[in-house]
């Protein structure tokens, strides 16, 4: 009933009226655009591109600038290829050329966020309000997917803003959480005691969807295996924020005994693409965002080939991010999904490009390998793979109970012939490995330069 409610009367009123902003009527245009075939969907996107292209020349100084130095104009892009003239663009581009990025109708029209940036430097990000509607309407579609919609109850396991909040801010967000029926547990402060909390809270909440971040929801389903008993069935999992292992997606749903939801989004755009009811892919947001998968030589790849994602906005008119490169990798995929959806597809999200292991013979190793292998053995809780020199390894250990000689060698072997055995291999054993500022855990970090 109050889901009824919320859907049709008080969030459209509170979108509509009280707002004034256009995410409700994004959100069903994209619900109706996602049944449409993908040229259809390509012919959209495309005729967007050209709109943003025409804006940035006339509006944008940096864009501008490198029209002119590469001597093309509008007239001059008729296809993708055409596209592809343009230089990918960088956070180090951003970073030093943010002013002249920012469009001169619309200064002073924006909003500000800022990354968390793995380097210890954020960036900020401006982008226009009807932006970000295209986003949050976007979130909705993706997310429904999964069962998740405003007004159905919902357990967030997710992290909480960093440094101190206003109470104004605190009980405005206490309302916004009630009225959407949405429980928040802090996963930046998971241990046991905090666990235990949490799986009693939702117990007696009983919510019909769970959402967290990846490696916090396995933890947490691994604690309810271990220690608790659950007293609700979710209709679904949502996991966001980081890179979801298929050995992590089995642990949740034997626990929670519903379907796993992966999805992949960034500060920079929010939700980019996420898993429908088929779980045979994610499905981009392509009515938003043009998604290029590019290999290192600049070259598009091919299906089931990994590159470098790279992003085009194709709303935020405030400061244009054309051909951005976000940082993550994925492979690329023609397939069409057995659910009839004509957006465009990834095969998967592979990992952070920081997060590649280098080889002294010139290889990257994807991230991905470690998790696959420590799979393997029930005596590691958590671990991390830090780089800081081609030729050495450091791999630190939370143990869960102590691992055999016989684990050491095998973990050594396979590790070796995979990375080389012109690499030392270094372990350390600790209680605990720190998350980063951001409340993430990274599974590999490379110290080298990319």
């Amino acid at each position: 009933m109050y889901f009824q409610i919320y859907k049709n009367i008080l969030g459209p009123f509170f979108e509509k009226v009280i707002k004034k902003r256009k995410m409700y009527d994004y959100l069903k245009f994209l619900k109706e655009s996602q049944r449409w075939s993908n040229e259809q969907l390509k012919d959209y996107q495309w005729n967007e591109l050209k709109k943003l292209l025409l804006h940035s020349y006339e509006q944008v100084p940096y864009w501008k600038d490198i029209f002119n130095k590469l001597g093309i104009s509008l007239d001059d892009i008729r296809n993708h290829e055409d596209f592809r003239k343009l230089p990918i663009i960088t956070k180090e581009n951003i970073r030093t050329n943010k002013y002249r990025m920012i469009s001169n109708n619309l200064r002073g029209k924006t909003w500000t966020k800022a990354t968390g940036g793995s380097t210890g430097v954020p960036l900020e990000l401006d982008y226009t309000p009807d932006s970000y509607d295209w986003r949050v309407a976007c979130s909705k579609r993706g997310y429904a997917w999964a069962g998740s919609e405003d007004g159905v109850k919902q357990g967030y396991i997710w992290g909480v803003a960093i440094g101190k909040v206003s109470k104004k801010q605190y009980f405005k967000e206490l309302i916004h959480h009630a009225v959407l029926r949405q429980k928040y547990f802090n996963c930046f402060e998971f241990n046991e005691e905090k666990m235990k909390e949490c799986l009693d809270k939702l117990n007696k909440f009983k919510p019909e969807i769970l959402v967290g971040y990846t490696n916090p929801l396995c933890n947490f389903a691994q604690f309810v295996k271990n220690n608790g008993k659950l007293n609700f069935k979710p209709k679904g999992i949502i996991s966001a924020a980081e890179k979801l292992h298929e050995y992590q997606r089995e642990i949740i749903n034997e626990v929670f005994d519903c379907p796993v939801f992966n999805t992949y989004g960034s500060r920079e755009f929010m939700l980019i693409a996420s898993e429908c009811e088929r779980h045979e892919g994610l499905h981009i947001n392509s009515e938003n965002l043009l998604v290029e998968i590019i290999k290192d030589d600049g070259t598009p790849a091919k299906n089931g080939e990994l590159g470098n994602i790279v992003i085009t906005d194709l709303h935020n008119y405030g400061m244009p991010f054309i051909r951005y490169q976000i940082g993550d990798m994925a492979i690329a995929s023609d397939k069409v999904c057995s659910c009839g959806r004509g957006l465009p597809m990834l095969a998967d999200v592979v990992g952070r490009r920081l997060d590649m292991i280098k080889t002294p013979d010139g290889r990257n190793i994807p991230g991905e390998f470690f998790p696959h292998l420590m799979k393997e053995f029930k005596a590691v809780k958590q671990f991390q793979v830090v780089q800081d020199k081609i030729d050495e390894l450091v791999i630190t250990i939370v143990k869960e109970k102590d691992l055999r000689d016989s684990d050491f060698e095998f973990m050594s072997k396979e590790i070796l012939k995979v990375v080389g055995e012109q690499i030392k291999i270094d372990f350390k054993f600790v209680d605990e490995i720190p998350l980063t500022k951001t409340g993430k855990h990274r599974v590999t970090i490379s110290n080298l330069e990319q």
